[in-house]
């Protein structure tokens, strides 16, 4: 009885399809979460509770730690665009909606950490200890980012020596994590904070020429939100339209996040190849 030889690509198939059934067998599964089937955390990691998660109030805490990350982005990688994170704060997290959709037909954007209702990503000590989450999808599921930007400022306002110290040196590490992704990096520079700006502490222009330093020596192009909303708001402004409270403080109308977002979309578009409209 003659049996066929398998065809060099069968073959191929067959070692890979192998590979990847040992491979299962020796890395460490993830740890769905029972509270949500939208959750699962990294190898290591556990499964808390994080009052703000959108996930049923479910987040992942690294080894070791107090703390409760929020997770990444719900979506999985879009197959037929690029793929587009913004990784920061609650401001972050109110104009990403206006550049995803400016964007729908461009890239794919979400935020990372999955935020609606809370600080994003926080101060630049939980974004370093949460980042392995934000830059994979709530279920740990990995994405090749195309672009990502990024901001650390409004949740480390403080301008004491030590404390701008490690500002500098964790958002420098960030960067440098962001880096090995091979993503295109954009740093959005931090938003006013009228109630400290107002009365002449300049904390947010500190960590500005800190965090403008660093990218600079990196080679990552600044998105100067400050400046855009000082265009529309004036130097020294204490209320405006587009402000939320009034009189100001760090949020903003729909309309201002929609103003905004404009150099933001346009960034993402010179990343991405695309020309401006």
């Amino acid at each position: 009885i003659k049996t066929a030889r398998p065809s060099g690509v069968s073959m191929v198939k067959f070692m890979s399809a192998i590979g990847l059934v040992l491979l299962a067998l020796v890395l460490p599964a993830l740890h769905a979460c029972d509270t949500s089937d939208e959750v699962s955390c990294p190898p290591g990691w556990s499964c808390c509770f994080n009052q703000y998660s959108p996930a049923n109030k479910t987040g992942c805490a690294p080894p070791g730690s107090d703390g409760c990350c929020t997770v990444g982005p719900p979506k999985p990688a879009s197959t037929t665009l690029p793929n587009c994170l913004v990784i920061g704060d609650s401001v972050s997290i109110g104009y990403t909606g206006d550049v995803a959709k400016a964007l729908e037909s461009v890239c794919q954007v979400q935020h990372g950490p999955w935020d609606v209702s809370n600080g994003g990503a926080g101060t630049t000590a939980q974004g370093l200890e949460c980042l392995p989450l934000y830059l994979n999808t709530s279920k740990s599921e990995p994405i090749k980012w195309d672009v990502i930007q990024f901001n650390f400022g409004l949740h480390d306002l403080d301008n004491s020596t030590s404390a701008e110290a490690t500002y500098k040196q964790q958002l420098g590490q960030i960067a440098d994590e962001l880096l090995k992704t091979g993503a295109k990096l954009q740093y959005a520079l931090t938003t006013p904070y009228r109630p400290y700006g107002a009365h002449g502490n300049p904390v947010v222009a500190e960590l500005n020429y800190i965090a403008t330093t660093l990218m600079i020596n990196r080679s990552i192009p600044l998105v100067d939100l400050n400046t855009r909303v000082h265009d529309y708001c004036g130097v020294n402004y204490t209320d405006c339209s587009i402000c939320r409270m009034h009189p100001c403080s760090f949020h903003y109308t729909p309309e201002g996040y929609a103003w905004i977002a404009t150099p933001v979309i346009d960034f993402f578009k010179k990343q991405l190849g695309v020309p401006l409209s």
